[in-house]
């Protein structure tokens, strides 16, 4: 007996031939809906991937912190590659339009023989739906039939080739390797071109559980799967026994080192260099970044700096910091950040890190009385104690360095030797607010203030400053009058900010006299002897120092005929150096770069001094007028300072003394409040040579 469903004037009635009649415009619906529906397709973004100058990888960039993913084109993928991946997941890949009829036989047949869903029967088109849509979701009926459908949909819209490399982009192989392009260089250190097809079949056997299977840490897991692999492509007659045999028996060598080369490089890049904002970080996916870093170079930079770091251990030295420009090119070819990046929690940038600059600031300052107050080189001011008032109304009482007087100086020798009282002198006479002005034209954005809050001690040691600005804006000696922007990306058309720019600031007779000060050993002399290591006979050296008044750190900037160079000293944790200035301790980085990278090629300028025969002794530790404090907190024979000369006499003994007695040892312990250090070179016949006194306090 038939039934009618009547609604008002439609009538149906439900029979065989309209049942199937209903099922079938139902599924010729779904069908011409697949030829509308566009599945979606997400795409992971890509890794960037920096290179240095001589195109040597330096790393690759993990997007957000969860993706190394490389682009790789469908035809770059080795044929035995495709293979392996279709006989393992989808063998009629290419013959089936959504599911695979057999396969899915087969899951149900498993499925009601377990009484539980156990197999799925997903084909590659399948896994890319799921991969697009409900990645790591539980799975469901209701899904898999959405998956099915989706499925249908996907071929019609896309060929083969673009299913299955959307496929190959999200597999993913641990530790963040999404995309086998990735995963080549991480496990092999080699592009995937170059792999051997045991090293083929070693990637492609994680995707099914990279966890379980992880080469470097579930080795017997890993190497089952490996053989189960193997077993099924002999099987099905991807291989022959004779590669069969050569895979089994290929030793695979796994790269151990997955450290970043040039760490400092990459988190400057990311920092600075690459968009924050999604809209603009889009357009540096697959961005190939070609730097102009050297990396053999900075290999030997930071081999020059270790060996000088290590005799100064002992004096709670324990960090450095390097940047050297290419003079001529404009060009950051070595940025080292610290000595041991990965061995740390202080990962801390002291190239963007605003820092105390000290007497930095200096040349700055008589700059400006070159040009707005007409002062020389000659020109003289005295150095004797003096009290300026600040905008408090309070006393300021400064000191110089030496924590002596010099009375008439130069502003040659005021600069050269860094003296702080004339220096405070000329701010005062060229007004802060100017030096101020003056400083934000070259590009120094850290001081944020107005004058008052900055004052005289602009000038002199006070206020912070990102030594990057300050580097940059030190290129206006370095190029004649002209600010010049560093460059580090070799790639990047239309961006003003990173490329090369240079502007006039300021007329170039002025920066010649800083130039004429800075780079002319004479006016050093007072301070720093001829044949101390500062000199350097045949080449153009123009430096400007500073050392905190707690040696808490240091540093220095030079540049030479065709680099600039950076060099900064100190301990990230702040705490205290054992009395090491830029003298004995940046200078050291800094001769030894300058050694390696300048010939003897200058000529001197006719006002040098020329090196006598005059003998010299000089006590290089401990310093005259030096002081010490005693840290009442450790044992008092642990708290020594280590005694030592420089002389080109020749001698056959010496002998320390400290308050007119003698002592046996090179260490001297710092028990008391005033000691008057001496030494006495004697020749063979016991007669002295030469003598030499320094004296030092101890709190």
């Amino acid at each position: 007996m038939l039934k009618k469903i009547q609604f008002k004037n439609f009538k149906f009635r439900i029979n065989k031939l309209n049942i199937s009649l209903f099922i079938f415009i139902v599924f010729f619906l779904s069908y011409l809906f697949t030829f509308i529906i566009t599945p979606n397709i997400n795409q992971i973004p890509y890794s960037n991937i920096v290179y240095d100058s001589k195109n040597i990888k330096i790393w690759e960039i993990i997007i957000n912190n969860k993706y190394r993913h490389q682009k790789l084109e469908f035809n770059e993928i080795p044929e035995f590659t495709k293979s392996v991946i279709i006989d393992l997941e989808d063998k009629s890949f290419f013959k089936n339009s959504w599911i695979d009829y057999l396969a899915l036989i087969r899951a149900t047949l498993n499925n009601i023989k377990a009484w539980s869903i156990i197999e799925w029967a997903s084909t590659i088109s399948s896994q890319v739906i799921r991969n697009n849509y409900w990645l790591n979701e539980n799975r469901t009926i209701l899904k898999k039939f959405k998956e099915f459908y989706l499925s249908l949909a996907l071929n019609k819209h896309y060929s083969k080739e673009e299913i299955l490399s959307n496929y190959l982009w999200n597999i993913y192989f641990w530790y963040l390797n999404y995309w086998i392009k990735s995963a080549s260089n991480y496990y092999f250190w080699k592009d995937l071109q170059n792999l051997t097809k045991a090293e083929q079949i070693t990637l492609l056997s994680l995707p099914k559980n990279p966890k379980k299977y992880n080469p470097y840490i579930n080795r017997l897991e890993f190497r089952n799967r490996f053989k189960e692999i193997c077993n099924t492509l002999l099987k099905d007659k991807i291989i022959n026994e004779i590669d069969y045999n050569e895979i089994l028996n290929e030793k695979l060598v796994f790269n151990e080192n997955h450290e970043n080369k040039l760490p400092y490089v990459i988190d400057y890049i990311k920092n600075y260099i690459i968009p924050t904002k999604s809209e603009d970080y889009e357009s540096w996916w697959n961005f190939k970044i070609n730097t102009t870093i050297d990396y053999n170079l900075t290999q030997k930079i930071d081999e020059i700096a270790k060996n000088n770091i290590l005799p100064l251990m002992w004096k709670n030295v324990k960090d450095y910091s390097i940047i050297i420009i290419d003079k001529n090119t404009k060009e950051l070819k070595v940025m080292i950040w610290w000595i041991n990046y990965n061995g740390e929690n202080w990962q801390v940038s002291m190239l963007t890190s605003p820092r105390q600059v000290w007497s930095t600031l200096k040349p700055f300052t008589y700059l400006l009385a070159f040009k707005n107050l007409w002062y020389t080189p000659e020109t003289t001011i005295l150095d004797l104690p003096t009290q300026f008032q600040t905008n408090l109304w309070y006393a300021y009482d400064p000191k110089n360095y030496s924590l002596d007087y010099k009375w008439e100086v130069s502003i040659a020798e005021s600069l050269s030797q860094s003296i702080n009282i004339p220096a405070l002198k000329v701010a005062e006479k060229v007004w802060v607010q100017n030096l101020l002005n003056f400083l934000k034209e070259l590009w120094i954005t850290s001081l944020n203030k107005d004058a008052d809050y900055y004052w005289l001690a602009l000038t002199l040691w006070v206020w912070e400053i990102n030594l990057l600005e300050l580097t940059k804006a030190y290129t206006l000696f370095a190029y004649n009058w002209e600010l010049c922007d560093i460059k580090i990306i070799n790639n990047i058309e239309n961006n003003n900010e990173w490329q090369n720019n240079c502007k006039q600031i300021i007329d170039k007779k002025y920066t010649d006299m800083i130039k004429k000060i800075l780079t002319n050993r004479y006016y050093k002399l007072e301070e720093f002897p001829i044949n101390w290591n500062l000199d350097f006979p045949n080449k153009e050296v123009f430096l400007k120092t500073w050392t905190s008044r707690n040696f808490k750190d240091n540093w220095t900037i030079w540049y030479t005929s065709n680099y600039i160079i950076w060099v900064w000293a100190g301990n990230k944790d702040w705490s205290e150096m054992k009395w090491v200035s830029w003298a004995s301790w940046a200078w050291e980085i800094f001769k030894g770069i300058v050694d390696y990278l300048e010939k003897d090629n200058y000529e001197s300028p006719i006002d040098k001094i020329e090196k006598n025969p005059i003998s010299y002794l000089e006590i290089t530790s401990p310093l005259n007028n030096s002081k010490y404090k005693i840290d009442f907190l450790k044992p008092k024979n642990t708290q020594k300072i280590k005694l030592d000369f420089s002389t080109n006499l020749t001698y056959d003994n010496y002998k320390w003394f400290v308050n007119d007695k003698e002592i046996k040892d090179n260490f001297l312990s710092i028990d008391s409040w005033y000691k008057l250090i001496k030494i006495i070179l004697y020749d063979k016949d016991g007669k002295i040579l030469k003598e030499e006194k320094s004296k030092i306090y101890v709190e």
